[in-house]
């Protein structure tokens, strides 16, 4: 786990999951996702006994330890969380945005290792909650949840595309006096036209109330991991 927010690094431990330091990462609006991204990729091409996020019953007690490397990974983002706090609405967009685009690194380096070392790799993207800046706090609407084989994703967005993206690191963009969200929503909107559903259903955007069309429906959050394996043991089938 990379999770530099102390509370979420806890839960963690108290799982018995690792910690792993990311330089630059600092869980508020400083933090360099792209250090995130690479920890998490470099935990995940370390060669293991099982392939990456299989789970073998009967023999999960003998996963490889520390030394093998790790079969699932989990980076934690709370800059989201801090702009609805704060309630910063353009703040919160751009971090979004941001975000976006460290998913964009942290598939090209498992790609990368997924071509050379040939491991199969799994993306899954959802929240804990959501943090309205209108609320100002913490909310009760189902939050998205996406899942997919990473080859799929390269496969959707074009191997090409995956490739070109920068690993240079970037913080996390800040506001200037006088921008306006209207201006933002008008430029997000003229690249949503172009989007389409790849593989799965036909949903093809992000949010609370698109992907409640997904054909996953609504489920508990402790059931997310047993709908993560489904996917996984029917796409090995």
């Amino acid at each position: 786990m990379v999770a530099p927010t102390k509370i979420i690094a806890g839960l963690g431990l108290s799982l018995g999951i690792d910690i792993l330091l990311a330089p630059g990462a600092t869980g508020d609006y400083r933090t360099l996702l792209t250090s995130k991204a690479t920890a998490i990729a470099k935990a995940l091409s370390v060669p293991l006994q099982t392939p990456p996020f299989i789970f073998v019953p009967g023999e999960d007690e003998h996963r490889p330890g520390r030394a093998q490397g790790y079969d699932f990974g989990f980076l934690h983002i709370k800059a989201i969380d801090d702009a609805g706090h704060d309630k910063a609405s353009i703040l919160k967009v751009k971090a979004l945005e941001a975000v976006d685009r460290a998913i964009g690194q942290l598939a090209r380096l498992l790609w990368q290792a997924e071509k050379t070392d040939n491991f199969q790799y799994y993306l899954c993207v959802t929240g804990d909650h959501s943090t309205p800046v209108e609320y100002v706090n913490h909310s009760f609407e189902p939050v998205p949840f996406a899942l997919c084989q990473l080859r799929d994703f390269v496969r959707s967005v074009g191997e090409s595309n995956i490739n070109n993206v920068s690993l240079e690191p970037f913080p996390l963009p800040s506001v200037n006096a006088g921008e306006d969200l209207t201006d933002i929503i008008k430029e997000t909107q003229e690249v949503n036209k172009d989007l389409k559903a790849f593989n799965g259903d036909s949903v093809c955007q992000f949010g609370e109330i698109a992907v409640a069309r997904g054909c996953l429906g609504r489920f508990l959050g402790s059931e997310m991991m047993g709908v993560i394996k489904k996917f996984i043991k029917m796409k090995n089938e």
